[in-house]
């Protein structure tokens, strides 16, 4: 019987030994390219986690102080009104200032009222001389008429108030009422109150009222559009760069201060006839308000 010789293949080992190495050598060289290449992706992430927190991140430096004056169209029926807002997004905080307009203050060495100094020589000196005589940084100003104040209102929604004051179409109540544009306007500017400390208070406490039971997410989801309707309607030195810097500030208070953010704030007064003053240890007491070092 022949015999019969079988080929055989190459030994297991033979054939192993170069397919690892082959691996091996992929590994190493794929290895090095993805190493590479997650490295540059991991430091782009961590370029941009970085540049997010340094553009996002809320500082002191997001804190503002914008004086506010309602020049109404009726000057024949209803009287100017100012406030004093202080925008606080660290401490999640918005302060309402109403501010007397009999209140005194210095301008230029001679005592001028707060509505003398308005009329007289414009928003921008009273915040000057508003801002010395309450030992205060007043960053801008807004001025509005009646049609700058609706537009507002119409972003921002209608307020529930307890009205106190009896006007035109105003009526006492011990419940808050709804309302509507020219209501709160006259709630605001009415010259029917008893005193002008009683109206400073509602025009601090009311707007705090109105900021609190706005629809923050709303706000927050069109801060752009709505800045530019805003600085359309009013007279102002806020600038576009000055809503860019500090946008991620005034999204973040409308996304998080949970509806009670704001807070109306008085001062305390001495009379001067039919004048006020600034009573002794009211801007140390403003300063303990917003949290500032007291006046040494």
């Amino acid at each position: 019987m022949a015999s019969t010789t079988r080929r055989r293949g190459p030994k297991a080992g033979s054939i192993a030994i170069p397919f690892l190495i082959t691996i091996l050598i992929s590994l190493i060289v794929l290895g090095g390219v993805g190493y590479y290449f997650y490295g540059k992706l991991t430091e782009n992430h961590r370029e941009l986690q970085t540049l997010k927190s340094a553009t996002t991140s809320i500082s002191d430096e997001d804190v503002n102080e914008i004086l506010f004056a309602l020049a109404p169209n009726e000057t024949e029926r209803a009287l100017p009104a100012v406030m004093l807002m202080r925008f606080d997004p660290v401490r999640k905080q918005i302060f309402c200032v109403g501010i007397p307009i009999n209140l005194v203050i210095d301008h230029d060495g001679k005592d001028e009222t707060v509505r003398q100094c308005l009329e007289n020589h414009g928003i921008q000196t009273l915040r000057n001389d508003l801002g010395k005589a309450m030992d205060q940084k007043i960053d801008r100003y807004i001025s509005l008429d009646s049609t700058g104040f609706a537009h507002l209102i119409a972003l921002i929604g209608n307020v529930s108030y307890v009205v106190t004051v009896k006007d035109l179409d105003l009526r006492p109540s011990d419940v808050s009422q709804e309302l509507e544009t020219s209501q709160f306007e006259q709630l605001l500017t009415s010259t029917h109150y008893n005193s002008e400390v009683e109206r400073n208070s509602v025009i601090g406490f009311s707007v705090a009222a109105l900021l609190n039971q706005c629809e923050g997410q709303r706000i927050s989801k069109n801060i752009d559009s709505y800045f530019k309707t805003m600085i359309n309607s009013v007279t102002t030195d806020i600038t576009a760069q000055d809503f860019s810097e500090h946008r991620h500030a005034i999204t973040y208070m409308f996304e998080n201060s949970n509806g009670a953010a704001a807070r109306g704030v008085t001062l305390t007064y001495d009379n001067d006839g039919e004048n006020l003053r600034l009573a002794n240890g009211a801007t140390d007491t403003l300063k303990t308000t917003f949290s500032q070092k007291k006046t040494e």
